[in-house]
């Protein structure tokens, strides 16, 4: 809670001596005034003007008397907000020069509060500004410590068997068919990284636009269930497609859409372990329209959901990456659905784990 400035002893006694100044000498004037009419001297007419007043015209005295009252008042707050002003700029010199970070907080008249809200606020703005900055750094360090990992483990292991090759430490040319095969495996898993890399910093950039068209998006996902339908069947899964109403008729960029529901479905096929049935349904409301990806196998353990959506995060325990994924597949897709003006959410239970996005209709 903001404290209200403080005077000092000096400060209130100047308040004070041009308070009492200030209406003495308007009972001077008037002196000065009344014993100015009349043809008698000063002395004689002040008797004789103010015996008239008191007899006749008591109200004048009291108006007069009153009006000094107010504009002594005016005088002494004018002064003391001359004062606030002088302590004002004394705390925010100091707190420029000590530790700009910190609001000023006290409090003053409405007129000048207006000054110290502006300074706090500036305050507040520029110590989000360096907490941005703060976490955008943090940010850049851990994607290199991440890139780093990632690409330094296949291409030890490139390294290493082309090694073998080269120093021609192999028995017979199935030991080198078998070298290379490995080397050309590590070899796409930094290409599949570097890949999704710049697809997340394209669409992360400022600039990125989307291609928007009109399109179906019930008829999108048939497309997509087609697309799977195969390799849902070696796992399997079987796939199930379901639209309210049967077409849904909306505007976005398909490709990357497209992308977002890529991302999902292959998440689902590869960590929804035990799962039996994939369902991607659509739904449209009065403004919006809701996607949901969702499988009934193992759920995504809780102190986990929070993070899914994060850069290089995988919910298995090792990096060992045996699922081939790069951990930016989920980034990617809310980075996309974002640019859709849209959002994305999961949840997951024993029953099953759904990503569910709303986009705009338009």
């Amino acid at each position: 809670m903001n404290k209200r400035i403080k005077l000092s002893v000096g400060e209130k006694g100047v308040l004070l001596v041009e308070g009492i100044g200030t209406f003495l000498l308007f009972q001077i004037i008037n002196v000065i005034l009344i014993s100015s009419l009349g043809q008698n001297n000063l002395i004689a007419n002040l008797q004789t003007n103010w015996q008239t007043l008191m007899a006749n015209k008591l109200w004048v005295i009291v108006v007069v008397l009153a009006l000094e009252i107010f504009l002594t008042y005016l005088i002494v707050i004018s002064t003391y907000h001359n004062l606030e002003l002088n302590q004002i700029k004394q705390v925010l010199q100091k707190t420029a020069a000590d530790n700009l970070t910190k609001e000023v907080n006290i409090k003053v008249n409405h007129n000048l509060q207006s000054i110290v809200d502006s300074f706090n606020l500036l305050i507040s703005n520029m110590n989000r500004r360096a907490e941005e900055q703060k976490q955008s750094e943090k940010s850049k360090d851990e994607l290199i410590s991440n890139v780093s990992h990632d690409i330094r483990t296949p291409l030890t292991s490139v390294i290493g068997y082309l090694g073998l090759i080269e120093s021609k430490n192999y028995s017979d040319l199935g030991q080198i068919l078998k070298y290379t095969h490995i080397a050309y495996k590590k070899s796409q898993e930094m290409q599949n990284l570097v890949n999704s890399l710049f697809e997340y910093a394209n669409v992360q950039h400022a600039t990125s636009r989307l291609n928007m068209t009109k399109f179906d998006m019930a008829q999108m996902l048939d497309q997509l269930s087609a697309d799977f339908e195969l390799e849902a069947n070696k796992r399997g899964m079987e796939i199930i497609v379901n639209s309210t109403p049967n077409k849904i008729l909306m505007k976005g960029d398909t490709e990357k859409l497209g992308r977002v529901f890529n991302n999902l479905i292959m998440n689902a096929l590869k960590y929804g372990k035990g799962a039996t049935h994939i369902w991607l349904t659509a739904e449209q409301k009065e403004k919006e329209v809701v996607v949901t990806v969702a499988n009934n196998g193992k759920p995504i353990p809780e102190d986990s959901l929070k993070h899914v959506f994060d850069r290089f995060y995988r919910v298995e325990d090792s990096r060992s990456k045996k699922t081939g994924g790069t951990g930016l597949g989920l980034a990617i897709a809310q980075s996309m659905v974002q640019l859709h003006g849209g959002t994305i959410a999961v949840t997951s239970d024993d029953e099953r784990t759904s990503f569910i996005s709303h986009f705009p209709i338009s």
